[in-house]
């Protein structure tokens, strides 16, 4: 307004039939909790602006993620930090179906911390597979002989890529997730060192000689690079282990820069003042994490700047919240919850679309559809499951407690 407040917002209501609408929302407070920007790499984003030597680079950032937040935020005077610090992950799947997808699935610190190791394309290792993101990106990206002299990635580099490899003993601590990745066709299992080395493209003597040096610096509790801490080493008998083997590669994984806030989540002007009725929570803030970002943090982020945002902000008391699932059929609602409908399987199978999606959880049949664009992992791990029952998948990665923002529509009948 004309004192500089945030009094709501304007947008566009868009209609599959294109006779788009115009809406208004007023509001004392508006909340920002858009993301980043990394998956923007369209000339002049916030990426191309800041830190033009990363647009070919892959992210794991949904496709959501391309600053709007910011530039909403802009429009309404605040302010900026550290847009220039975007955090580079060092693994992240390559999908052998979609090699050259820009979005990729984060293969998380835990596949090398219960022993996984990385291995480039001449099948040695080259870094301490515990280091930080920043240290193991750096040995990464000193393959290339440019970066090596100069520490500046040339963004014309094709992006490298390499084998991350666990032993049988090592999967087993990271099973549910090893499970979920073998499901995505992300891992490979893989019986004994020659096929390993066939998988790798490899000779088998290569091979071989990193995964015995590897065994004997086990050992000796200590390799070249300094690492200490050895989980699931491969078996003495390298021909009956049984190995998990994925490509990864570096991916942008979060941006550190964003909309000043400061400690209440409230944003910011460039004066440093605050902005009233405009709040912020989430990778859409700047300022909170410093170079870069510790791992685990960013969901701690979220967590923290959320509740202050939200334990500030008065919110009117609902009186009568109710389930779908607890109505009459006269719209009161009731203690017993409504008898659900069984659904059989060709019943189901004809709801795998995009936009008519069905998919069984552990019983119950669930209608995403309206859910499916919002997924944080991006649509596909939705859709794919789509008109099917998703339960051992939804397992791998999801505690039954998620299910319980959403209403089944039916209980699934297999028959």
């Amino acid at each position: 307004n004309d004192s500089g407040a945030v009094v709501g917002v304007e947008g566009v209501k868009i209609t599959k039939d294109g006779k788009n609408e115009t809406i208004s929302l007023t509001s004392p407070n508006v909340v920002l909790a858009t993301g980043g920007f990394a998956s923007d790499r369209s000339t002049g984003s916030y990426l191309d602006q800041y830190r033009p030597e990363l647009m070919r680079m892959p992210a794991t950032a949904g496709e959501f993620s391309t600053g709007d937040g910011v530039t909403l935020g802009l429009s309404a005077g605040a302010g900026t930090v550290d847009m220039d610090k975007v955090q580079v992950h060092p693994t992240g799947w390559v999908d052998p179906k979609d090699p050259s997808n820009p979005g990729k699935i984060l293969a998380g610190e835990l596949m090398r911390g219960v022993g996984g190791i990385l291995l480039n394309h001449d099948g040695k290792r080259f870094c301490n597979e515990l280091g930080t993101r920043a240290y193991v990106v750096d040995k990464m990206f000193g393959h290339d002989p440019q970066y090596a002299e100069t520490k500046t990635w040339n963004v014309d580099t094709e992006i490298p890529t390499f084998s991350l490899v666990l032993s049988a003993s090592a999967a087993e601590g990271a099973q549910k997730h090893v499970d979920h990745y073998l499901n995505k066709g992300l891992l490979t299992r893989i019986e004994g060192l020659e096929a390993l080395a066939e998988w790798m493209k490899l000779p088998a003597h290569a091979v071989k000689a990193s995964l015995q040096e590897y065994q004997r610096d086990a050992k000796k509790g200590k390799d070249v690079w300094g690492k200490e801490t050895f989980n699931g080493v491969p078996q003495e008998d390298l021909s009956s282990e049984v190995f998990y083997a994925g490509t990864v590669t570096p991916v942008l994984h979060y941006c550190m820069g964003g909309l000043t806030i400061d400690k209440d989540g409230s944003v910011l002007d460039e004066n440093k003042e605050i902005i009233p009725g405009l709040h912020a929570a989430g990778e859409v803030s700047g300022g909170v994490h410093g170079d870069n970002r510790l791992g685990g943090n960013s969901l701690l982020e979220c967590t923290v700047f959320g509740t202050i945002v939200g334990k500030k902000i008065p919110i009117k008391p609902q009186h009568a919240i109710q389930s779908n699932s607890l109505r009459q059929q006269g719209g009161g609602a009731t203690d017993k919850p409504v008898e659900l409908r069984s659904i059989s399987s060709d019943e189901l199978k004809q709801h795998n679309a995009e936009d008519d999606c069905w998919v069984v959880i552990h019983g119950l049949v669930y209608d995403l559809t309206d859910f499916v664009d919002e997924h944080p992992a991006g649509p596909e791990s939705i859709t794919e499951l789509a008109g099917q029952d998703g339960t051992e998948e939804f397992q791998a990665v999801h505690g039954e407690n998620i299910l319980e923002d959403f209403d089944p529509i039916g209980k699934f009948v297999p028959v």
